[in-house]
């Protein structure tokens, strides 16, 4: 697993990772882990979600091709 070095971190911005830690009750390495993979997380997308969500209480979904035609804008004139 990589490790990773940050230097130059402002004395204020170490407090507040420590006093954030403390009140998790974890580690101050976790916390930086913890709050570094929640900001590089890619947002959920609200069909996966659905998704997951049916296929953790075994829904089955039928195979639907999706129309890739581009959309004509309305012409509203």
């Amino acid at each position: 697993m990589p490790t990773m070095t940050v230097r130059n971190l402002p004395d204020e911005v170490h407090r507040r990772l420590r006093l954030h830690a403390a009140e998790q009750g974890i580690s101050t390495e976790e916390a930086a882990r913890r709050i570094l993979d929640e900001a590089t997380r890619p947002p959920e997308r609200l069909g996966d979600v659905v998704t997951a969500f049916a296929r953790a209480r075994v829904a089955d979904f039928p195979p639907v091709a999706r129309d890739r035609t581009p959309i004509a804008p309305a012409d509203f004139g």
